[in-house]
């Protein structure tokens, strides 16, 4: 590791070999593509802004799974220094009645 500044990231796995930090442009649409393939955060409403490296996720989901799968593909995105998750958790009923016993 020749030349490499202690702490920072290397991405070769990645075929980002280049050795410079994904700017934020980069980091979104990478993070966007993630969740488009992600089949537990496809059909979700969520929004994605990213500012210096930190990832806010915005937006309604519809489970707790949806709602940490994001969380976990944000993370995985090279570049990402922190994650702030403001993704709600909103249930909604199959009917007006409510549930039914069975």
């Amino acid at each position: 590791m020749k030349g490499k500044a202690r702490g920072t990231p290397r991405y070769d796995w990645l075929g980002l070999g280049w050795a410079r930090r994904p700017d934020d442009r980069e980091i979104r649409t990478f993070l966007l593509d993630l969740l488009r393939e992600n089949p537990l955060a496809r059909w979700e409403e969520i929004r994605v802004r990213v500012e210096r490296g930190v990832v806010t996720l915005v937006g309604d989901v519809s489970s707790g799974v949806a709602r940490q799968a994001a969380d976990d593909d944000a993370w995985a995105t090279p570049g990402v220094v922190d994650v702030r998750n403001h993704l709600r958790l909103v249930i909604h009923p199959v009917s007006g009645d409510g549930p039914r016993a069975a």
